[in-house]
């Protein structure tokens, strides 16, 4: 607790200096000594999108990592903001080697008797950790991602203080409620625990090595398991440039237009037909290697798409791209998305214009990515749930058609998409294991015509021997039988009122006790009662309610 104090104060602090008080003061309400502090501080002349980037490069690793994953879903940010916030993905300070090497000794015993040479600068610094490049025993160049110390705790820490002040700013702003602000934290911090386990992150690099295992134009990078663990990766190094440097591209000699439909595609099959995908393609973690392949790393944030969706996700994004609403909201309600019919028309006009004109082949005249995106931003207006693996899809498509658009201004998503999801769809009907199940089927279907003649030869045979039985469940069947019962209800209702007359009568009669005022007046109600409720019951079963009938209309 006494740590997440001082987090708090030290938060607090820097929102003051770079002049966001009002976020300090709901941090910590007795600001009287930060605003003595800043009190006479000289107004800053830099934008406020400059500032929220300082701010979050001196709040650390967690708020540097929240700010790259907000420029990553720029369609909701200013884009002013995300060109500053696009600049965390460069400027993080590293930390001295000396303070790493401890974990790297932890991993892999003596650094002389594992590495000819340790780079001690950083070749890449990030949020959780940073690289250094190194050179095996064998003369293999290698990449060594090592975490930066006590990172763990750190954001431990930070992300219980961010969720807490996401449920603060929804109770004093209601209106943020609509953007579901505690849930993209949820979301943030589940995505920050996952990236602390490098274990995790080699993995996937196995995973998607062996699914391009068949393709020369896509890599990623090897994992040396032997000196590698939870907080420290050894793997193949990449010499190359980022996939978004044009012209560095251009100078090693290749043509950027290419990897626009080599990224575009690389991402369709991990998708839709492999359903395990990378969903932190910023363009610092691809790359174009000096052999001219695109090569993927930092992949410790990922997806998966169970096959029995994968199908209807296939289907719902090659309705997007023909513009189909109906096939759509179609394919909406089969993932589960549950749509009031009283908004369905205004929903299906809304999608109809938020994707008019899409397959224009004019990019400059269309922003695909925003109209892909445009469809679950209409669903949230409605305040309809979508699946958390579909944003993270619809999510990922858009940023590498922003990366594919920067290659290739002419690069448009619908004319990519359109044949390789037709494609897909035709290969997933007519695959080994469809067909499988439709021969059983036709098998089934076969055998149940085969049986039809002995069926029917069976029933002949009961009919003539008067062993057939016709069910036969009629609507005046059942009237008659409730009548029935409810008119038995009134004769026993009737019998238990004689009854009770005639039981009161007797005991008024035979009892031999003294005739006191009280035990008269009790026995005249006794008798009184029996007798209201015997004539009560005769004239509800005489003069039955119309509103009440015997039977049902």
């Amino acid at each position: 607790m006494g740590a997440r104090l001082k987090r708090y104060s030290q938060i607090a602090d820097v929102m003051m200096k770079y002049g966001f008080g009002i976020i300090a003061d709901e941090l910590d309400p007795d600001g009287r000594r930060r605003r003595k502090l800043f009190k006479n501080t000289t107004p800053d002349s830099r934008s406020v999108y400059e500032r929220m980037r300082l701010a979050l490069e001196e709040l650390g690793p967690t708020a540097v990592k929240f700010g790259q994953m907000a420029v990553s879903d720029n369609d909701r940010i200013p884009p002013e903001l995300a060109v500053e916030f696009r600049k965390l993905h460069d400027n993080v300070m590293p930390v001295p080697f000396e303070d790493l090497r401890p974990t790297m000794e932890e991993y892999c015993g003596n650094i002389d008797d594992v590495f000819e040479y340790v780079e001690e600068t950083p070749i890449a610094a990030a949020s959780i950790g940073q690289v250094h490049r190194g050179i095996l025993k064998d003369g293999t160049i290698v990449a060594i991602k090592i975490q930066r110390p006590n990172i763990t705790e750190k954001i431990e820490t930070d992300t219980v203080i961010i969720e807490n002040m996401a449920s603060r700013f929804e109770k004093i702003n209601p209106a943020l409620r609509a953007y579901n602000l505690t849930g993209l934290i949820a979301d943030f911090t589940a995505m920050m625990k996952r990236e602390l386990d490098y274990v995790a992150e080699g993995k996937n690099a196995d995973i998607f090595r062996k699914n391009f295992a068949d393709d020369p134009d896509i890599c990623f990078p090897k994992i040396y398991w032997e000196y590698s663990g939870s907080r420290m990766l050894v793997m193949e190094y990449v010499e190359g440039v980022r996939v978004d440097d044009v012209e560095s591209i251009k100078i090693l000699g290749y043509d950027p237009k290419r990897y626009a439909a080599l990224g575009f595609r690389a991402y369709l099959k991990m998708i839709f037909e492999d359903g395990f995908f990378h969903i932190d393609p910023h363009p610092g973690n691809i790359f174009v290697n000096t052999d001219g392949k695109m090569t993927f790393i930092d992949l410790g944030a990922i997806a998966v798409i169970r096959p029995e969706r994968r199908h209807t996700f296939i289907k719902l994004l090659l309705a997007i791209v023909n513009s189909d609403v109906d096939a759509i909201i179609e394919n909406f309600q089969k993932l589960g998305v549950r749509i009031d019919p009283d908004d369905m028309d205004e929903i299906k006009d809304g999608l109809y214009y938020a994707l008019f004109g899409a397959e224009s082949a004019n990019v400059a005249a269309v922003d695909s990515g925003a109209s892909l995106a445009a469809v679950p931003d209409l669903l949230n207006q409605y305040g309809i749930q979508i699946p958390r693996t579909l944003m993270a899809l619809l999510k990922v498509i858009v940023m590498i058609l922003g990366i594919g658009q920067k290659l290739d201004p002419n690069f448009n998503f619908y004319d990519n998409a359109r044949p390789y999801l037709t494609q897909i769809v035709k290969q997933q009907y007519f695959s080994p294991k469809n067909l499988k199940r439709t021969t059983h089927v036709m098998m089934e279907s076969i055998d149940s015509i085969m049986k039809l003649p002995k069926i029917f030869n069976n029933t002949l045979n009961k009919w003539a021997s008067g062993k057939f039985q016709l069910e036969i469940v009629a609507k005046d069947v059942d009237r008659l039988s409730t009548t029935v019962e409810k008119a038995t209800d009134r004769i026993i209702m009737g019998l238990l009122a004689a009854s009770l007359v005639i039981g009161t009568s007797i005991v008024m009669y035979s009892i031999d006790i003294p005739y006191t005022a009280n035990v008269i007046i009790l026995m005249v109600l006794a008798y009184f009662g029996a007798f209201t409720f015997a004539i009560v019951t005769l004239v509800r079963l005489l003069f039955p309610s119309k509103k009440k009938r015997y039977y049902d209309d």
